[in-house]
């Protein structure tokens, strides 16, 4: 949702915002009370110093007016909420509890100390602001109290006290569990919220990878390696591509069965995956048996090195393959390597990967074939 730059500066004080949030409800009800507040005060703060020359409930209405206009300012310069909202009802407990304490109930200043638990608990929450209405309460009611058959000319009794009890409960009451209700189905609703993005994210993660070893799909080849390459280009790297597939699987999953099989395609996965560990690096599963890699390196012998590695890693695994001549699952690799970036693309270097890999099952298979080469496509 976009909000008008007066509806932002206003009622947002500019911060940014996710729409309808409780955040943005809070910063709202917030300045919302802070104007009618600061309006209501300098009514009261001219009527009092002008019209009835009560000079001091006056100057203690301009002080709460500056302290409100504070509070408008502050949550603009830090963008601290928690701290604004302190502060504002800070300025209001104050200001109450002052007037109460001065006032002793003379022209209804009573009814306005029902507004204070609206104000606490609508933009501090319904716990904290519940517990700052109590305190509140305590001094009001304690004052009041003390005011028994003294105030209003002697008029201010226990039926009196007890309606401002009532009254301010019944409000209190209804504000905490308004706003309790409303902070439950806000935590409700985000639960439900945090459900689906994860679910999605899953569901996201699922389309890219296989599900059997947990490397990237073929689908997601394409998508990594435009990425990839990209860097390749802008570092000036050695770029690339290289295919392997498990000799004789086949043969493996006829004699040892596909469950020992599908252990063997993990274990090589993992190794493989440990092998490209670097941000630059990715790995694939391809086919049934077939995997892929693609990285870049300074050097092209740094290549050379890391297919070596993986190669050797795959063997030092040592799962019994008696149907292989080299008595264990071993590996065949064809690469591609390009470190000149024109008319390259993934077809290219996938075909030309594809056709040494055929060569090294050709030539007695667990050897790489290319990696010696810089590819011209």
């Amino acid at each position: 949702m976009r909000y008008s730059s007066t509806y932002k500066n206003l009622l947002l004080s500019n911060l940014e915002l996710e729409a309808y949030s409780p955040t943005a409800r809070k910063v709202v009800l917030l300045n919302i009370l802070l104007y009618v507040s600061s309006g209501i005060l300098a009514f009261f703060s001219i009527y009092n110093i002008f019209y009835t020359y009560a000079y001091y409930i006056g100057m203690i209405d301009t002080l709460a007016i500056l302290g409100a206009i504070y509070a408008i300012y502050d949550i603009r310069k830090y963008g601290d909420i928690k701290r604004a909202s302190l502060i504002a009802t800070a300025d209001i407990f104050i200001l109450m509890s002052v007037l109460v304490y001065l006032v002793e109930g003379k022209d209804f200043t009573l009814i306005w100390t029902i507004f204070l638990p609206i104000f606490a608990i609508f933009i501090n929450g319904s716990k904290k602001g519940l517990l700052i209405t109590i305190m509140f309460y305590i001094i009001v009611f304690s004052i009041a109290y003390s005011g028994l058959d003294i105030w209003q000319d002697g008029t201010w009794n226990n039926a009196s006290f007890a309606r401002l009890i009532m009254a301010s409960l019944g409000l209190t009451l209804i504000t905490y569990f308004f706003e309790h209700s409303l902070e439950h189905a806000y935590s409700t609703l985000q639960e439900k919220q945090d459900l689906e993005e994860n679910y999605i994210k899953t569901l996201e993660k699922c389309s890219i990878t296989d599900p059997l070893t947990g490397l990237y799909n073929r689908r997601h080849l394409a998508v990594q390696f435009k990425e990839k390459l990209i860097k390749a280009k802008q570092n000036g790297s050695y770029f690339a591509l290289v295919l392997l597939d498990i000799d004789k699987f086949k043969e493996y999953n006829d004699s040892y069965g596909h469950m020992l099989g599908d252990e063997a395609l993990v274990k090589v996965a993992k190794a493989l995956q440990e092998s490209m560990r670097r941000e630059a690096d990715s790995t694939f599963r391809v086919g049934g048996e077939e995997f892929c890699a693609i990285f870049m390196a300074d050097e092209h012998s740094k290549i050379v090195t890391s297919i070596e590695n993986i190669k050797s890693k795959i063997m030092n695994l040592d799962i019994k393959h008696l149907n292989s001549p080299f008595g264990m699952i071993t590996a065949s690799f064809g690469v591609c390597i390009v470190n000149e970036f024109d008319n390259v693309n993934l077809d290219k270097m996938y075909k030309i990967a594809d056709d040494y890999l055929y060569e090294a099952k050709e030539n007695g298979r667990n050897c790489v074939i290319g990696s010696e080469k810089i590819s011209a496509l």
